[in-house]
């Protein structure tokens, strides 16, 4: 076991811990060590971590909830793609859960994953993998979702990723539209106004 490997492996330990501190202190040193470029990950660790941000998500403590939710960003760089893609499926489940909480911090997780995904032009085929299973499940969100809380925060995230990516996901332009053009006819102004920007770009 590499040095790194052992020290991560600390760390998730101490994640584990019933006191809030412990927990904290560990996922702030993770984070630390996740902003160093240096930093590469075996397969194992990966997992590991990637698993235990996950769970942390739904940690009883909020501030270590928002902890785990600002690691997301740097570990996209440091993990493999299909990683990345278990990460944009847990929190577009969780985006569609009865806790509140949960919801609200996933969809940050969500906006955070796609602000730090490579652009195209690196050639990365992951931004474009990455964004067709967010926008395949947003918009199914969208579509048959009753809270209308869930839909605002979709429809954001949506507005977001074509802002920033639209180019990547040609394919899904004409889902898209159909998905947001009923939307214009919803009851709800915010809704209504959210559509708008996402059409709009």
């Amino acid at each position: 076991m590499t040095n790194i490997s052992y020290h991560i492996s600390n760390l998730l330990e101490k994640m584990t811990s019933t006191d809030k501190d412990f927990r904290f202190m560990a996922t702030n040193d993770l984070m630390m060590e996740l902003q160093k470029d240096s930093i590469k990950l075996d397969e194992d660790s990966e997992k590991k971590v990637v698993k235990m941000l996950l769970k942390l998500l739904e940690d009883k403590n909020g501030e270590v909830q928002n902890l785990a939710v600002k690691c997301l960003g740097p570990l996209v760089s440091k993990v493999k793609e299909y990683q990345v893609e278990t990460i944009v499926d847990t929190l577009c489940t969780n985006m569609l859960s009865d806790k509140e909480q949960l919801r609200d911090i996933s969809s940050i997780g969500l906006k955070t994953v796609i602000s730090e995904l490579p652009p195209p032009s690196t050639g990365s085929t992951m931004t474009a993998n990455v964004c067709k299973k967010i926008t395949a499940q947003l918009t199914g969100a969208i579509g048959k979702q009753e809270d209308v809380s869930v839909q605002l925060e979709a429809l954001d995230i949506l507005s977001d990723i074509l802002s920033r990516l639209g180019g990547t996901l040609y394919s899904f332009h004409s889902s898209i539209l159909n998905c947001l053009l009923p939307q214009l006819m919803s009851p709800r102004l915010a809704v209504r106004k959210r559509a708008i920007i996402a059409i709009g770009h």
